[in-house]
């Protein structure tokens, strides 16, 4: 296979796992409470205020916090919906790292079966669609073993 196809095949998984992520996207229905918190948290740090819950860390919130300074918006749910749309970009743009990380262990084919494997996963579906941490989390483990795996590392 030729970078060309790779990048086809790619892209064509992303879609595909894009419409599955949008087929359990509804914008009407309420979050759980980890979304809203998340994301009165992001609001709170556009206000300049940096304080940790108690039970959550400030990852997520401060991740979704530029995005949700950008959007004047009465309704809230607006809000919950810029969360949503960014923990679902980040679960697409993790497909392609996925491949990566395939590709050190196996041929460009399995590595391509390894990504669509990872993109068609219901529950991480379910999860990017709901506005969770689990995508950023997901991109942040994927690279890290990448770059670990890495043999050629030229950061140290």
């Amino acid at each position: 296979m030729n970078k060309k196809q790779i990048a086809v095949y790619l892209v064509i998984i992303s879609l595909i796992s894009l419409g599955f992520k949008l087929y359990t996207f509804d914008p009407t229905v309420i979050p759980s409470e980890d979304t809203y918190g998340y994301v009165l948290r992001a609001i709170a740090h556009t206000n300049g205020d940096f304080s940790e819950h108690p039970r959550k860390t400030l990852g997520w919130s401060l991740v979704i916090s530029p995005f949700v300074a950008n959007v004047e918006s009465d309704n809230f749910m607006d809000y919950i919906n810029i969360a949503r749309t960014l923990s679902i970009a980040i679960s697409i743009i993790s497909i392609y790292p996925m491949y990566l990380l395939g590709r050190r262990f196996f041929d460009e084919k399995f590595a391509l079966c390894a990504a669509g494997f990872f993109a068609f996963i219901p529950h991480l579906n379910f999860h990017a669609s709901s506005g969770y941490s689990e995508p950023l989390f997901l991109l942040t483990l994927i690279l890290s073993a990448y770059f670990i795996l890495k043999k050629n590392s030229n950061l140290s």
